[in-house]
Order: structure tokens, then sequence, then C-alpha cells
């Protein structure tokens, strides 16, 4: 997969991150980095520990940086890395794309990535390459770094709501029947017997209880009295149901009164409102087209932000077809199986778009943490759930990264017990 030229390279990187030099970026860009000539991009990504001189220790962890191996093929010494390059192919996951590339999209599924290094999503590592490239100026012209590029950046956390259900159905009760029977048998793989039960007697309830699953006043009201605004995305595909759209999409539509007066409660309380394209649309703009139009004419709102439904995604389709339907902000970008940093950065920025070499017009905000990485994809108690939250916050946090957080409203119901999350989560905050 042909790489951009470096100083192509440079110039996206120094862009996307600008952030962290509203000022004197040419500082930044004259930097003496290494530029690694013609490397060839393995598929599977595989990292290097590069310790960082004690004057940037501090943005290390543990004193140190993980680059591709690619980006540091004569050492591991600091000034033997391309640091423009580790920055780009980290924020563009372009290791990941030459897998969709040989292999299809994995759908945001990260066990589909075989022989990976996991370690790259455990850090924000591209925004402390960038936190590392200021305080080396500032090292080599001996001024403060503040006063060379202004104070940093406040963490940005944008919570976020996909409208999956506002009623229980029979579709939700097998999906989520499979994840608890699978959780079932996981405890009891574990020797767990305790556990083991008690998802199987949680499964039994999920399926025969008749609770009703209207939540969205109460999560409005929740939000409100602590400040939030947030992002409440809605599915709003008028095709006719077919039995995958049955089982895939959400049954609810957009036209309901009960859901139009929810929206214009959002309205006049100022909160936005996204759509949520369906479980096929994630490559196909005319569907989105359609359904945004859809929504639109429904709310008489400007509909520009969007995550796909399932995080249904890929590198080579997914933003192309969302700008082509008049989208501007995207936070599909995530894992749906793991919490993390899909692109180990934690930033807004128009992602390389590849065929057009160009950046793409669409603004990509990623997505750290969403409620079933914490109940659905592993066994948690309450006290680890709130070590979990509080360990992402707090890498968001040391890098005055920007966010967005999802949590599905429907999970706030007895049936799924999973409101003390939110809490935990609201209170981190």
């Amino acid at each position: 997969m042909q790489l951009p030229a470096p100083d192509v390279v440079r110039d996206h990187v120094l862009r996307s991150l600008s952030r962290y030099w509203p000022k004197n970026k040419h500082i930044i860009a004259d930097l003496p980095i290494l530029s690694v000539s013609n490397p060839v991009i393995s598929e599977a990504l595989s990292l290097r520990e590069i310790p960082l001189p004690d004057w940037a220790s501090i943005w290390g962890v543990g004193g140190i940086l993980l680059v591709p191996a690619e980006t540091c093929p004569c050492g591991i010494h600091w000034e033997q890395v391309d640091w423009w390059l580790a920055s780009f192919l980290l924020l563009e996951c372009w290791h990941e794309r030459s897998w969709e590339d040989a292999n299809g999209p994995i759908h945001s599924y990260s066990f589909r990535l075989r022989a990976w290094d996991k370690r790259v999503w455990e850090r924000a590592w591209v925004n402390r390459v960038a936190l590392f490239l200021r305080e080396w100026v500032a090292q080599i012209r001996g001024e403060d770094v503040e006063h060379l590029f202004g104070a940093l950046p406040s963490p940005e956390f944008i919570m976020t709501h996909d409208i999956d259900a506002v009623s229980k159905t029979w579709a939700i009760r097998l999906k989520q029947g499979v994840f608890n029977g699978v959780n079932a048998l996981r405890a009891l793989g574990r020797k767990d017997l305790t556990a083991a039960i008690a998802k199987t007697q949680q499964a039994i309830r999920f399926l025969l209880s008749q609770e009703d699953w209207w939540v969205l006043d109460d999560l409005l009201q929740m939000e409100q009295q602590r400040g939030i605004r947030s992002i409440f995305h809605f599915y709003a595909d008028p095709a006719p149901k077919t039995l995958k759209r049955w089982l895939m999409d959400p049954a609810y539509s957009i036209t309901a009164p009960k859901v139009q007066s929810f929206i214009e409660k959002l309205q006049v309380a100022k909160y936005s409102v996204g759509i949520h394209p369906s479980f096929d649309a994630w490559h196909d703009k005319d569907r989105i087209t359609a359904q945004r139009k859809h929504l639109q004419l429904t709310t008489g709102i400007n509909i520009t932000d969007c995550r796909q439904h399932w995080l249904r995604f890929s590198w080579d389709t997914t933003w192309s077809a969302q700008t082509k339907a008049g989208l501007q902000r995207d936070t599909t970008l995530m894992f749906n199986d793991r919490s993390g940093f899909r692109n180990a950065s934690a930033i807004a920025w128009r992602p390389w778009h590849r065929s057009a070499s160009t950046p793409h017009q669409i603004i990509a905000l990623p997505s750290m943490l969403m409620d079933s990485h914490l109940y659905d994809y592993a066994l948690m108690t309450d006290n680890e759930r709130v070590a979990t939250i509080q360990y992402w916050v707090e890498e968001c946090r040391m890098v005055r990264g920007q966010v967005a957080l999802l949590w599905h409203p429907h999970t706030l119901t007895q049936d799924y017990g999973w409101a003390k999350g939110l809490q935990s989560l609201f209170s981190v905050l």
C-alpha cells in the first residue's frame, strides 16, 4: 500500500495535531527528524519501545513511547526514529488499512487482527508524540514550551447515545440472550459457578420480562442535572423491513409521536441530534443520504453528526460515503469488543483519503469507551468497572485529548442493569 511522500506525511501530521501547536507550527516542522526511505509496511503491526530523554520522559509511559517497527530500522534511540512516519502510521491505522486491503473490513472487531501488538490501543501514543515534539523544540531553543506554542488545550469528552431501542423487541431478546449465554459459558470455563448461574438467570429474566424500555426522559434529566450536553444518534431508515433488518436494525420509527416529542425536548434543551445509519449502510452513500434526508424532514434539524450502527466500518468506503451524504463529523472509530484508542490517538482530525491523496472533508472523532465494553465483553465487578473507566479517562486527560464516549440508553433498564456504570462514568468525568 503506497504511502504519501515524506513531506506530505509531515504536513498531514502537523495539521492533524495542530491542537498542540496553535502558534509557531513552522518550528515543529523544522525539527531534525530522521526520514526513513521507502519503508515496507508489514500487514500486522509490531511496535518498538523508544526510551525518551529525561527532559521529555513525562510524556512517555515509564519514560517510553511505542512506535511501529518500520519507523526505527536503525535502532531504538529517540533520534533514530522517523517521528512523522510513526505518527502518520498510528493516526491513520495504516497497518489496519493494509489488513483490510488483504482480508476485507474487520467491522470494528479487534480480535480479527491476528498477530497484532495490542499495546497500541492502550494509550494515546500519537498525542504523546506531539507532546514530546513540543518538549524537543523547547530543549533545542532553551525556551519555555508554553511561551513557544501556547498552553496545552483542555481535554474534551463528548458524551454520545445511539438510540437502538425504545421498547423491548424479540430481536433484542435474542441478541442479548446470546451475549448472556456466552458470558455464562465463559464464567463456567473459569470455574466460576456462581457467576455462571447468575448469567444464566439473567438471560432467562431478560428473555421473559416485560419491562417498559422508555428511559430517554430519565437519561435527559440525569444529564441536565450534571450540565452534560450530549449527542443523540437516531435511526431513520424509511426502507421496508427484511428479516435481516428486523434482526440487526432498530425497530422504532423516527416518525413515532413519542420519539418526535423527545427530539423536540432535545432541541429546546440545546442538545445535538445525529444519525445512526442502518446496519447495511456503512459503504452506501445512497442509503445514508436517504436516511439523513428522512431524519431532517421529520425533525427539521440539519443533521451533521453520525455513528454507524454496530460500528460497521471500512477505511476505504465509510467516510467517503458519509461525506457524499452531507455529514460532517463521525464517531464510529472504536472497537466493538474492547475499549481504548483504535488509532492510538485521542484527537479529532480529518483522516487521510488514500485514493484522493488528500484529507477527507469529514472530521473523525475517535470513541474510546462504551457500555458493552464494561459488561458484555468483559466480566467485571463494579469496582473493576470504575477502575477501567478511570484508566481511560485519565489517559485522555493526561494528553489533553479529544474523545467520544458511548452509552446506549436502553441499557439503563432493569433488564440490563447497567445504570450504575453510567453513574460511575459521570462521577469520573
